[in-house]
């Protein structure tokens, strides 16, 4: 018995934790198991209670008892923590800090605790840093799903903006086009119109002559007849006319004689013409200097009698300064003239 107590004494804190465990996995299979039920997650680690584990009863023999002194101590199980339902925080188990009965050469109890807490601080460290590893991916994910999803914006933003200015393009070109094309539809338009009023005029006109085509055929039938009568009778025309009397040929040797005449006369009013012509010319040169000479003579004169009238005026306002000065008296023409200061 005593060896069978050595040898699961000190075996019994470290089968905790894998009873632990294997609790756990039975907690959770027979949660997922169970129909009906919704699963509730463990808040902790669970181990199994006091009074399930075999303790040595009190009764034993001296030897199992001094024995069991010298052993070491015995790591107690935890309490295990009830389950609370609903979205509570986790604890963290604690591993277990109670030993057995007080024995002669007790370990110091310390030394599990120590063990334990530094476990679950690096636990806790090592699941610390993986959450804040997993942010960090979690934040370059989403800076990267966010800078690749601008990208994506612009590229389609530019695309968008390409195909808008094409198509913007391609609807003032069809502007234009159709544009173009009602301006000479319009034109088409406005020269039918100006073509049907003008064939409208021309109905109303040939409506309106269609009467006198009848007598224009008749008048030039009669035209052409007439003409080619005069062509066919012109040697039997008639030679005299109003101004000629008797034979012609009498009148043609009168005509010669006459004409002689004019000529004999036109000779001499030319040469009568030129010997006048020359002493007209002398004439014309002598009224110029004679013009010559009285304007000249006139300017003096003008000039002679501007001279003589200003005498005149000078003259006449002296006079009459005189006069006035008489008139006046000596004294008042002094005042007038020298007033004093």
């Amino acid at each position: 018995m005593a060896s069978r107590r050595k040898t699961m004494a000190p075996n019994s804190f470290g089968k905790a934790s894998t009873d632990t465990k294997s609790s756990k996995g039975e907690n959770v299979k027979a949660n997922n198991s169970g129909t009906g039920t919704k699963s509730v997650k463990s808040s902790g680690t669970t181990v199994k209670s006091r009074y399930m584990q075999p303790v040595d009863k009190p009764s034993l023999s001296k030897s199992n008892s001094s024995n069991s002194r010298t052993n070491e101590p015995v790591a107690m199980p935890p309490r295990p923590s009830s389950p609370k339902p609903g979205f509570a925080k986790p604890r963290v188990a604690t591993p277990p800090r109670r030993l057995a009965a007080p024995m002669a050469n007790p370990t110091p109890p310390h030394v599990y605790i120590f063990i334990g807490t530094d476990t679950l601080v690096m636990q806790n460290a090592v699941k610390h840093e993986r959450t804040s590893e997993k942010n960090k991916t979690a934040i370059e994910m989403q800076t990267f799903l966010l800078a690749y999803i601008t990208a994506k914006m612009d590229h389609n933003t530019a695309k968008l903006k390409e195909e808008a200015e094409a198509r913007l393009l391609h609807v003032m070109e069809e502007e234009e086009r159709l544009y173009n094309e009602v301006q000479e539809k319009k034109r088409k338009y406005l020269l039918q119109e100006r073509n049907k009023q003008t064939n409208e005029i021309l109905d109303l006109q040939i409506a309106a002559l269609t009467p006198l085509v009848e007598e224009a055929q008749k008048f030039k039938e009669d035209y052409r007849t007439f003409a080619r009568a005069i062509d066919t009778t012109r040697h039997e025309l008639p030679v005299k006319n109003c101004y000629i009397e008797g034979d012609g040929r009498v009148f043609l040797d009168k005509s010669e004689a006459c004409l002689e005449k004019s000529e004999k006369v036109l000779v001499d009013c030319t040469a009568t013409d030129l010997h006048d012509s020359s002493s007209a010319v002398e004439c014309l040169r002598d009224i110029k200097a004679a013009s010559k000479d009285i304007t000249q003579q006139i300017f003096v004169t003008f000039s002679e009698l501007q001279e003589l009238s200003s005498q005149v005026s000078l003259y006449n306002i002296k006079t009459q300064q005189a006069f006035e000065e008489h008139k006046l008296g000596p004294t008042r023409t002094r005042e007038l003239y020298c007033p004093e200061p």
